[in-house]
């Protein structure tokens, strides 16, 4: 494809390369250029593409594209205004734009993202359509499952797995959007049929500073057609029809803001539009009647926890401006069992109960201790870190959390990322000292887990928080190989040997 062609409608100051020069690839990432790759030299947070920008030319870049002039490039530079946008433009062009042949749904909010975009996915499947998924825990196109990097992938990566699912014959893809996805503009250019809002509590405020920064980013996803149109891109100009929940307070607001017929509610708040009537609970499993405007069906659910319910209120919310027969979201609800790192029972034979989650913020602390709690005969046992370089101030909040709720609270290592990690414990520890609950301090996270298990008796839960599915523990050195639910097992294995 010509450069001309990849760079349409990208605001560009200034253009020394070749109109006709031809581009293989879009390329973000200096270690994957190759010839004839259009290199975009991003600012990072720690690192800065445009030192890059000559490296890639001597490994066969056709051209680069900068933010700033840069020396010694010649006739393969491109400047442009903002190149996270021209990055979004440059891959939905090169991609031919598949979202725009695809019914897009995109589930955005602080907590429930990934458990609502599987619900979704499951009623797509039961009502027989061919849809893919793109969430934080893996991503599902006609090439299969792959293992996420992130909860929404960059844009050159988002748009290759979108052009993969038209090209065979995919109607609808359901996208697991962050705000980091928004922010950093990795769904600019994406018109969304579907917007879903689930929730908003405090996190990732190391990135949005302030609750309404935060608020004002996710808005975007439900408001995006006038500045998509601002941005160069193409696509419908209709915003997306919106499920929003009423039970969480920005919801209520979003859902104020959002024009008449766009949105539907839903929620365990009066006078939602979607809502679970006559609801049982029994162990793990739920029985109730979802009522929806176009009628109710009886549904049993298996996935544990209030917040699921709410959850899976949101999949029928979406289901229901999809116009999916409530058979199908019926049927949907009930086929899934489980998501992988959200409140997963860990298969080890054991006489109490080992739970992984991916909970690694207040909110999601709270509520997923709340679950625990429920199943919990004797001691709940919580595993629990903070992770390092973002959100300082929540980490003692997480501390009185986790000491206020849990019998015996181990606190660990999370991510630290190039951050100290005893520097995370002391900040944490004030907060379960002032709840005044049991807790140990084991900085080694395989430690902590294999000291939670030994304090564990029959009856008890152990919950390992933080983590859920993820395969690596982030530290200084680098990504570490680490999932909490292999640790468990190994651990398990070597007890029963000994004895």
């Amino acid at each position: 494809m010509r450069i001309s062609q990849v760079l349409q409608g990208v605001k560009v100051i200034r253009q020394a390369a070749d109109p006709a020069l031809d581009i293989r690839a879009v390329v973000y990432d200096s270690r994957r250029v190759e010839a004839g790759s259009l290199f975009f030299a991003l600012p990072g947070f720690k690192t800065d593409g445009h030192d890059f920008a000559a490296e890639t030319i001597r490994k066969g870049a056709a051209a680069v594209v900068t933010e700033r002039p840069l020396a010694g490039l010649g006739a393969r530079q491109v400047q442009v205004e903002n190149g996270r946008r021209a990055l979004a433009q440059a891959a939905a062009n090169f991609f031919g734009r598949p979202a725009d042949k695809l019914i897009v749904i995109g589930v955005t909010g602080t907590n429930g993202k990934t458990t609502t975009s599987f619900l979704l996915d499951s009623i797509l499947r039961a009502a027989g359509k061919k849809t893919g998924l793109i969430s934080g825990v893996e991503n599902r196109s006609a090439r299969g499952r792959a293992r996420a990097r992130r909860t929404t992938p960059e844009a050159p990566d988002l748009q290759k797995l979108l052009a993969e699912m038209v090209e065979s014959g995919f109607e609808f893809a359901t996208i697991e959007v962050s705000s980091h996805g928004i922010e950093l503009q990795r769904v600019t250019c994406i018109s969304f049929d579907i917007a879903v809002f689930t929730n908003l509590t405090p996190d990732h405020l190391d990135l949005h500073q302030t609750m309404e920064a935060y608020f004002q980013t996710k808005r975007r996803l439900f408001v995006p057609a006038a500045a998509n149109q601002e941005k160069g891109c193409a696509g419908r100009a209709e915003e997306p029809r919106a499920a929003v929940n009423i039970g969480d307070g920005y919801g209520r607001r979003l859902l104020d803001e959002l024009g008449p017929g766009q949105a539907v509610s839903f929620g365990e708040a009066a006078g939602a539009d979607v809502c679970a009537q006559n609801l049982r609970q029994s162990g793990w499993d739920s029985n109730f009647e979802l009522a929806t405007p176009a009628g109710s069906i009886p549904v049993s659910f298996h996935l544990p926890g209030r917040h699921n319910i709410d959850n899976a209120l949101a999949a029928a919310a979406a289901a229901h401006l999809l116009r999916l027969p409530l058979e199908a979201t019926a049927s949907g609800l009930a086929s899934l069992r489980s998501v992988p790192g959200r409140f997963e029972q860990v298969d080890v034979e054991a006489d109490f109960k080992i739970v992984v989650d991916y909970a690694h913020n207040e909110d999601g602390l709270k509520r997923t201790l709340a679950t625990a709690r429920r199943f919990t005969r004797g001691k709940l046992i919580l595993v629990f870190g903070c992770p390092g370089e973002r959100d300082r101030d929540k980490r003692p909040r997480m501390g009185k959390i986790a000491g206020t709720y849990a019998d015996l609270s181990v606190l660990t290592t999370d991510d630290c990322y190039g951050e100290e990690p005893g520097q995370i414990l002391d900040e944490v520890e004030p907060g379960l000292v002032q709840s005044g609950g049991r807790y140990l301090r084991i900085a080694e996270r395989r430690g902590a887990i294999e000291a939670a298990l030994e304090a564990a008796a029959a009856g008890d839960l152990v919950l390992i928080a933080g983590k859920g599915h993820e395969q690596v523990q982030m530290m200084a050195v680098g990504p570490m190989p680490f999932n909490d639910a292999d640790v468990v097992r190994e651990i398990v294995r070597k007890v029963g040997r000994q004895a």
